[in-house]
């Protein structure tokens, strides 16, 4: 037996019988015979060969390309021959060091391994191609694994895809069932069908119960099933220039999906699309999106494929239902602002259209809707609104709601118009019905300048009965009117600050406000800081407004460094007191005693048990009482301190002058806010130490 190696520098094997080797295509027998019959010009016939080694720096055949191969041939009655080369280009496929092994019998079977396949962005390892023609009663097959990534990632996965070969490969359906793409944490079970077509191709991937998630946990799916639906076809346009016709469909009947910020918790979603390409430009004529217990959407766009430049695009939503834009969309994007839980109804239209990568047109309609947060904020009934916006053209918006509400305060019934240039707002007047009054908002100014909003307006509160905004509130009746304005309020930088004071007016006298500045208004947590100052406040009014027990004359105070988180008091440096002056300063027995409730223990048994108690009334000189908040700590002081003959320190809330009189001590210096606000609404319960001359 001998070996028979023929080396060659030329391509001279393209009729040979190569293309059963390089276009997986099953060998003709007679290849064998052409062999042997080569060989004889090299050997005697008296001698027997085992096989055939052929190299060659490099074989063509139509596409395929073999670089320094090596062809051996089994002539001991298996018919096998072997390729062996260090790469394999086939089309824009690289395999680097293929190894292929072809049966050349009558039904044949070829095994091709390779370490690397480069093609585009995509490159696989390890990959074995194997076909069957050996079956007499089934289809041939073609069977390939492989590890598979895109060039840019450094984490492998595999996939494994087994298809029926049909007698005419180029005109009939290729079936693909049973298919399996793994990775870590993921799982995609699929069947593919292909359908040649004569100038394109069909194509439908089945996904079954398909299971995937990301490191980051931003994006996952579980039990997805499904199908996607590709076809193309190639045609001419009047200028003889390729032009490919396509469109996709992608329907999912099963599972959840998270893609963050949207989770899509129910199927029954369908994206069908459709348009042309021609290099570089895709044009996307048609594409509709229906999304479950949302609605319909369609869109169309034009890309530059090379520069990746959306030329033109378009979107349409009609009769969209408004909780499920919510729940899907807006939710998600407004999570950690005021709007981020809300219970919403309603419907919504809207449209906009983008040229060159800049929006141009947009358009927002609320029909019916209805607006409620859930922690209790604020709430809008019966919203219609007309938003439009047209980056070269001035637009009327136009808002309106029947009632609603801003911290348990009502709100009337409301229509609001502004004018919207490109990315400013602005209108002269808005008014807002609250109560039997009116907020109202003038030289009002909005504009959306570096990525963020801007704006600043005037605020005047038109007269509120005091007697319904305490009903409203939950307070003891009160009197009277409030009203008042603020000259200027700005807003910048997630920041609202107020230039000037802002004053109101109650109890014949006036509350200012200065220095107001709010951090992120419309957060999660927000922070107010402010200065607050009260003066000539009738006593006399305002203690018979909360039955507190009548006290005479007028008050005072300043509450310094006020700031709020979340709009709840964490540091203030209040004080109250009594002003000086000539004006009657008289206090009821049973204001003495709600006062002394918020100081201490026991009051009413200490005042009862002496002669005072046939007293209604007592002369005073002076009442104060001061709270140093830090965080949920008051430090408590009064008038003044005790006499430092007192056996127990403590300090003055009332000063008692003349005769009858009396003096309340406070002697609890460290005292709970929340404390302290329980007190104030159980005010009959005496809790505080007084003493008695």
């Amino acid at each position: 037996m001998h070996d028979l190696k023929i080396k060659c520098h030329r391509s001279i094997f393209k009729d040979i019988g190569l293309k059963a080797l390089l276009a997986w295509i099953p060998a003709y027998a007679g290849m064998t015979a052409y062999l042997i019959f080569a060989s004889l010009f090299f050997v005697n016939n008296s001698h027997a060969l085992s096989s055939i080694s052929i190299t060659a720096d490099k074989i063509t055949y139509e596409n395929a390309i073999l670089h320094k191969a090596n062809i051996t041939l089994d002539l001991t009655g298996a018919d096998v021959a072997v390729v062996r080369a260090e790469t394999l280009e086939y089309g824009k496929a690289h395999l680097d060091n293929p190894h292929i092994s072809v049966d050349l019998k009558a039904n044949t079977t070829m095994l091709i391994k390779t370490n690397h396949i480069l093609m585009n962005k995509i490159e696989a390892q390890n990959s074995t191609i194997y076909l069957d023609y050996a079956k007499k009663t089934e289809q041939p097959t073609v069977t390939f694994y492989s590890d598979i990534k895109q060039i840019t990632d450094n984490v492998w996965s595999a996939i494994k895809i087994n298809c029926l070969i049909p007698k005419k490969a180029k005109v009939e359906v290729w079936e693909c069932p049973g298919g399996l793409f793994t990775a870590e944490r993921t799982r995609v079970p699929f069947s593919i069908t292909i359908t040649p077509q004569p100038n394109g191709i069909d194509t439908e991937i089945n996904l079954t119960d398909a299971n995937f998630s990301d490191e980051s946990g931003l994006h996952a799916g579980d039990k997805l099933t499904g199908k996607i639906k590709v076809s193309a076809e190639l045609q001419k346009d009047s200028a003889k220039k390729d032009i490919w016709h396509w469109k996709g469909l992608f329907s999912w009947t099963e599972g959840e999906l998270f893609w963050q910020p949207f989770y899509f918790g129910k199927a029954g979603n369908e994206f069908n699309i459709s348009g042309t390409y021609s290099e570089p430009m895709l044009n996307i004529q048609q594409a509709n999106l229906k999304i479950n217990e949302v609605g319909n959407m369609s869109a169309s766009a034009e890309v530059n494929i090379k520069t990746q430049e959306v030329k033109d695009a378009n979107v349409v939503a009609k009769n969209v239902d408004f909780a499920g834009l919510y729940k899907l969309v807006l939710q998600p994007m407004a999570e950690k602002s005021a709007f981020g839980n809300l219970k919403v109804s309603g419907k919504a239209d809207w449209k906009f259209d983008v040229k060159g990568l800049q929006p141009v047109r947009f358009e927002l309609n609320l029909k019916d809707a209805n607006i409620e947060d859930l922690d209790g904020k604020f709430a809008l009934s019966d919203i219609n609104a007309h938003i439009p916006w047209d980056y070269d053209a001035s637009k009327t918006v136009t808002l309106a709601y029947s009632k609603g509400h801003v911290l348990n305060i009502p709100l009337g019934n409301t229509r609001l118009q502004a004018e919207l240039n490109r990315y400013s707002v602005t209108a002269p007047s808005l008014v807002f019905p609250v109560l039997d009054g009116a907020l109202k908002f003038e030289d009002v100014s909005a504009a959306y300048l570096s990525q963020q909003w801007v704006w600043h307006v005037k605020m005047q509160l038109q007269p509120i009965s005091m007697n319904t905004f305490s009903k409203t509130l939950g307070w003891p009746e009160m009197q009277g009117k409030i009203d008042g304005q603020v000259p200027l309020i700005t807003y910048a930088g997630k920041q609202l600050s107020m230039d000037g004071k802002m004053q109101f007016n109650m109890f014949n006298g006036n509350v200012t406000m200065d220095g107001l500045r709010i951090d992120d208004p419309l957060g999660t947590t927000p922070k107010l800081y402010a200065n607050l100052q009260m003066r000539n406040i009738d006593l006399g009014d305002l203690t018979r407004t909360f039955n507190f027990g009548a006290i005479e004359g007028k008050l005072e105070g300043d509450v310094k460094d006020l700031r709020l988180e979340n709009w709840k008091p964490v540091r203030m440096d209040a004080k109250i007191e009594t002003a000086d002056g000539k004006h009657l300063k008289k206090i009821s027995q049973r204001a003495v005693e709600n006062i002394t409730a918020l100081g201490g223990e026991g009051t009413a048994a200490a005042l009862q048990r002496t002669f005072l108690r046939f007293f209604k009334e007592f002369n005073y000189e002076k009442i104060g009482l001061s709270c140093q908040l830090r965080q949920d700590v008051c430090k408590m002081s009064g008038v003044e301190s005790t006499r430092p003959e007192s056996t127990t320190k403590g300090y003055i809330i009332v000063k008692g002058r003349g005769v009858p009189s009396v003096n309340v001590n406070g002697f609890t210096e460290y005292v709970s806010l929340s404390d302290l606000i329980e007190r104030m609404t159980r005010i009959t319960d005496s809790n505080s130490k007084m003493i008695v001359k």
